[in-house]
């Protein structure tokens, strides 16, 4: 197994070379989406900093949205952070040309030390912008960040309107072929296990439970894993538990998967953000399909706080590539 070190933000930084960091993340309504900056600010890590705003279609979520957009940009700008590092306004359902376009600015204006925070980055938007820096040449340094909430939402529903069961951009579909369908599993299942009833397209389905994983998402876990057990042929499920933050440890049980399986894999991206970067990170060297119901409107208090580790934010960091080694490799 190779070594692919990650853990809390300053322990990870630590293991090499102090370096100028060029941050890329977003500005989202959750506090955990500027928690990641703050820290490396802090340490004394960062160059430039570059935060999108990606908002979600008109609901009735749109006034506390730009409510809690407007607060997180005045603790943005308390912090030293300026206006002009915002790129103000892309839509969330944004075409796959102009996210490519962002990733290669990003890329020709950044250094070679990286860092994509996808905390509260729509995975329509980071797996494009993961993949990108991670085949660019001149990026030599790629380091992702994910950072934990205390909690999340009980009271409501945490996204509404999806799409129908599509490809999310640049990942499409592989004509004709019967795929092994890897999922992680998360809280939004319901076109999931439509999908599995109505395509017999994937004969095996093997699903990474996130555990351990913090409290607050491990009944929600669960009662998914049920309901899409529930229905299904007997022996079509393989189940497979992976640390909820290990994203290392997750591409290593996608490619030991595909190396057994007869069939090409195909990935749906439901669960934790770090298993998710796995599965973007295998699909991008193979060709995979991505398969996303896509969320037209999450819900602004998605999440509260910021977890704890040992008296430190919950901020993890992923060495993805280091002095233009690829970590990550199949």
């Amino acid at each position: 197994m190779d070594y692919r070190p990650w853990g809390q933000l300053d322990w990870a930084l630590g293991l090499s070379k102090p370096r100028d960091w060029d941050f890329i993340g977003a500005l989202g309504t959750e506090e955990r989406s500027l928690a990641a900056w703050h820290w490396l600010k802090n340490l004394g890590g960062l160059s430039t900093t570059r935060l999108l705003e990606v908002l979600d279609r008109p609901s009735r979520h749109t006034v506390r949205a730009k409510e809690l957009t407007i607060q997180r940009t005045q603790e943005f700008i308390a912090d030293g952070g300026v206006e002009n590092e915002i790129a103000r306004g892309l839509e969330l359902m944004t075409e796959i040309h102009r996210i490519v376009a962002i990733a290669r600015a990003i890329e020709q204006t950044a250094s070679d030390s990286v860092m994509l925070d996808i905390t509260s980055l729509p995975k329509r938007f980071f797996f494009p912008l993961l993949r990108h820096l991670e085949r660019s040449i001149r990026v030599r340094d790629l380091v992702v960040t994910y950072t934990s909430p205390d909690r999340y939402l009980d009271e409501d529903v945490l996204s509404e309107d999806a799409t129908d069961w599509l490809t999310l951009p640049g990942f499409p579909a592989q004509s004709g072929q019967t795929e092994m369908l890897i999922v992680s599993v998360g809280f939004m299942v319901e076109s999931l296990r439509s999908h599995l009833t109505t395509i017999n397209r994937h004969e095996s389905v093997k699903m990474l439970i996130p555990f351990p994983a913090p409290l607050t998402i491990l009944r929600r876990t669960w009662d998914s894993v049920c309901s899409l057990e529930s229905k299904s042929e007997l022996g079509k499920f393989q189940n497979f538990r992976i640390d909820s933050a290990d994203l290392s440890g997750a591409f290593q049980r996608i490619n030991q998967l595909a190396s057994e399986a007869k069939m090409k894999p195909a990935f749906a991206p439901f669960g934790p953000k770090p298993l998710s970067a796995a599965m973007c990170l295998y699909a991008s060297k193979q060709d995979c399909s991505v398969y996303y119901p896509q969320p037209r409107v999450y819900h602004p208090d998605y999440s509260q706080g910021v977890r704890e580790v040992d008296g430190k934010p919950a901020v993890f960091a992923y060495w993805i590539k280091h002095e233009g080694r690829k970590l990550y490799s199949v």
